[in-house]
C-alpha cells in the first residue's frame, strides 16, 4: 500500500469534526453563560465539566461510529481538561504497512499527521486557549497506538 494512501487513511481518522478558524457555537454558548470570560478563558470549570459530559453521553450514543473505511471510533469523552479518544484502524493493509516500515516510524508518522490535525481535534477555542489535551488510543490487529497531543504543540 503506497505511504500516500496510509497517511491519507490516517488523516482521516481525524475527520469527525468540523474546521473552525473562529469561536464555535458552543465557545458562544459558554461566554454567555459565563462558563468562559470574554477571550475563551474557563471561569466556571465544574459548569463546563457537567455540559461536556452530556454532550459525550450524547454522542456515545451514536457509537461506534464508522468515520471512514479506515477508522471505527468507539469512545469519545470530552472535559474541560482534556479529550480522551479511543478507535480501531480498521484498514485491511495496515498491518502489513506497520510491518513493512517498522513500529518507530509507524508512531512517528501518526503523531506527524496527528499534529497536522490540530485545528480538527482542538475544534472550539477554549480548547485551545487554555491548557489542554487529547489523548487518542487507536488499535489495530496487533497494535496500539497512544498519543498525547497538547495544544501547545500545535499552530492553529
Amino acid at each position: 500500500m503506497p505511504l500516500k494512501k496510509i497517511l491519507l487513511c490516517l488523516s482521516s481518522i481525524l475527520m469527525f469534526q468540523s474546521t473552525q478558524a473562529k469561536p464555535t457555537e458552543l465557545d458562544q454558548y459558554f461566554v454567555k453563560k459565563q462558563i468562559l470570560d470574554s477571550a475563551y478563558k474557563i471561569k466556571d470549570r465544574k459548569a463546563l465539566n457537567e455540559i461536556l459530559d452530556v454532550i459525550s453521553d450524547e454522542d456515545s450514543r451514536t457509537l461506534p461510529f464508522q468515520i471512514d473505511q479506515n477508522m471505527l471510533m468507539e469512545k469519545y469523552q470530552v472535559n474541560a481538561n482534556e479529550i480522551k479518544i479511543e478507535g480501531i484502524i480498521t484498514t485491511p493493509d495496515f498491518a502489513q504497512f506497520a510491518l513493512d516500515v517498522g513500529d518507530k516510524e509507524v508512531k512517528k508518522l501518526m503523531r506527524k499527521n496527528i499534529l497536522q490535525s490540530c485545528s480538527l481535534l482542538f475544534e472550539n477555542e477554549f480548547q485551545r486557549v487554555n491548557p489542554y489535551h487529547v489523548e487518542l488510543k487507536l488499535s489495530s490487529e496487533s497494535q496500539s497506538y497512544d498519543f498525547k497531543i497538547k495544544n501547545k504543540e500545535c499552530s492553529f
